[in-house]
């Protein structure tokens, strides 16, 4: 299985439909393990894959490609639409408007999570024929009980190269990129204090719920948080916020780019540690 190369334009479009479709996939067809590679799976028999174009806009510009194999489609739709395996069985309308509807909400997912590094972007999906350019490709294999089903995704060369984060001049953006200043509170026992770890969280959002509530939880159930979705996530030290911003993919793991600091107060004065308190 080839990796892909983490930074590169291709790592930066695939990891995110990565992740969304790994998401949407557990919430409708139950725990699938989805891995990705930029090796191809070449269609089986004479059946042209099912194939769907993406559209990208605003903040990246250019088409993609989905293609399915006609047996791997089969067994995806079933899943989706909670029918028996049955490998015999036609792909009809029904089950192509189910696979459209799934990559159309992955669609979605992944244009929230490109809009950090890339501002808006727009990914419109249609049904199409096999596409007539060539490009890049990756590959998601999702395999759940036994079963495997293998994603095509191709990007062309107009897409991967718009893929770069927009590097801003402003006096903001260099601020940012300074090194943060060593902590200064007149203090010198305070420099003891500096190696002592201590734990982050990062709250997403709350919901109360009953007793009753929680005990009917199970795998696949989807609990709704009081926080919209562009709102900024919170990042608090025990009980104490200090910071929020705005969550990031780095190199397939969550991160914070922070926006806002609860309080302006600069090193330790923030938490109370300064000297004379």
């Amino acid at each position: 299985m080839a990796e892909i190369k983490p930074g590169t334009p291709l790592h930066l479009l695939a990891e995110p439909l990565r992740q969304a479709f790994s998401d949407s996939l557990s919430t409708v067809a139950g725990s699938w393990k989805v891995s990705i590679s930029a090796e191809e799976v070449a269609a089986a028999g004479d059946a042209a894959p099912l194939c769907f174009a993406v559209a990208a806009s605003g903040g990246l510009k250019g088409n993609a490609a989905f293609e399915l194999k006609t047996e791997d489609a089969l067994l995806f739709a079933q899943r989706l639409l909670s029918e028996t395996a049955d490998p015999a069985a036609e792909l009809n309308d029904k089950h192509r408007q189910a696979i459209e509807d799934f990559l159309r909400k992955i669609a979605g997912a992944t244009a929230t999570a490109l809009k950090n590094p890339f501002g808006d972007v727009t990914l419109k999906v249609d049904r199409v024929e096999a596409p007539s350019w060539r490009g890049a490709s990756v590959t998601f294999s999702a395999s759940e009980g036994g079963a495997t089903i293998s994603l095509r995704i191709q990007f062309d060369s107009e897409l991967l190269a718009s893929a770069k984060p927009p590097v801003s001049d402003t006096p903001a953006a260099k601020a940012d990129a300074t090194p943060p200043a060593k902590l200064s509170t007149g203090d010198n026992h305070l420099d003891l204090l500096l190696g002592v770890d201590l734990s982050l969280t990062l709250r997403f959002g709350q919901r109360t719920l009953t007793l009753r509530e929680i005990l009917e939880l199970t795998s696949g159930s989807i609990i709704e948080l009081d926080r919209q979705v562009q709102e900024p996530a919170d990042l608090l030290l025990g009980d104490k916020l200090i910071a929020r911003g705005e969550v990031v993919i780095v190199d397939g793991n969550y991160g914070l780019r922070i926006t806002e600091v609860s309080d302006p107060q600069p090193g330790a004065d923030r938490f109370g540690m300064a000297a004379g308190r």
